[in-house]
């Protein structure tokens, strides 16, 4: 029933934007007052088979969206936020082979999104140096672009399995992070210095990992969002916990994620994606310790 009903709702929303793309011919006039309801209410989700059934007509209708708009800076936003996510639910669902394939369109709407900025047009092709220099630049009322343009391209890097052209794009990545901790270190909740605690965090010291600065990012994090974005600690574990061979630190994250109740907020849907994972990891603690 829940499935029908979202499916409907997000046909009606279709027939909706297209009859008044086409009256109107002004996509920017539409997109918020029918879009951000839409995306709020996903964010709220907790059955993740909901989301993966109901998600894809809300994909395509935002492809048709930005196909008659293609440097719209909100649409490119929303994009990048939904098939980031919509990619990591399926790789929790052990859809592996659609979330590699989601998130290459997670990171083309990303990286279109970043050359919205001033200076960052040609970002494929800009050295660190240029990049670093145009983000000086950036100021604090573009952090959402900046974010959520670098997220989408983080989503694809994740799932490519250390191939080494998507390694040659975390420097980037880092670079740009860093600047969004430098504008809003809160924004989403800390989602920079999530990001951050889990590049640093992921690798040894003696192959470019710095755990101490992976162990201040969450921490930072956790104190931003009030320890109520489970994946914050979901990455911590997973990333500087398991790498330091905590394992009472691994365990005591994990299990606070479990432990602590789903709230109707914007955060559900991480929320539930990261408990699911985070049952997953407890099980394999001693395959790790």
């Amino acid at each position: 029933m829940k499935q029908k009903t979202l499916t409907l709702a997000l046909g009606k929303i279709f027939l909706a934007l297209t009859v008044l793309m086409y009256s109107s011919g002004c996509t920017s006039l539409i997109v918020n007052p029918l879009l951000d309801p839409l995306t709020l209410s996903l964010q709220k989700q907790t059955d993740l088979q909901l989301l993966q059934d109901g998600v894809p007509s809300l994909l395509l209708l935002l492809d048709g969206l930005i196909a008659s708009d293609p440097d719209n800076e909100r649409l490119l936003m929303t994009a990048a936020k939904a098939y980031g996510a919509y990619a990591t639910v399926l790789y929790e669902e052990g859809q592996v082979e659609r979330a590699v394939t989601v998130s290459s369109k997670a990171k083309e709407y990303g990286i279109n999104l970043l050359k919205q900025l001033p200076g960052l047009q040609n970002i494929n092709n800009n050295t660190l140096g240029e990049i670093d220099q145009s983000l000086g630049k950036i100021s604090p009322g573009r952090v959402g672009s900046l974010f959520w343009g670098t997220y989408g391209w983080a989503i694809w890097i994740q799932y490519q399995e250390g191939a080494p052209a998507a390694m040659a794009d975390l420097p980037i990545v880092e670079q740009i992070m860093l600047r969004v901790v430098e504008l809003d270190e809160s924004y989403y909740y800390g989602g920079a210095h999530i990001f951050l605690g889990a590049y640093y965090g992921s690798r040894p010291q003696m192959f470019g990992g710095n755990p101490e600065a992976s162990r201040q990012h969450f921490e930072r994090a956790l104190a931003l969002n009030d320890r109520l974005f489970l994946l914050t600690h979901v990455a911590y574990a997973e990333t500087y916990a398991r790498t330091m061979f905590d394992r009472e630190l691994y365990l005591e994250l994990l299990t606070e994620v479990i432990e602590q109740p789903l709230a109707d907020s914007d955060m559900a849907s991480s929320n539930k994606v990261a408990k699911v994972k985070a049952e997953k990891l407890i099980v394999q603690i001693d395959d790790f310790f």
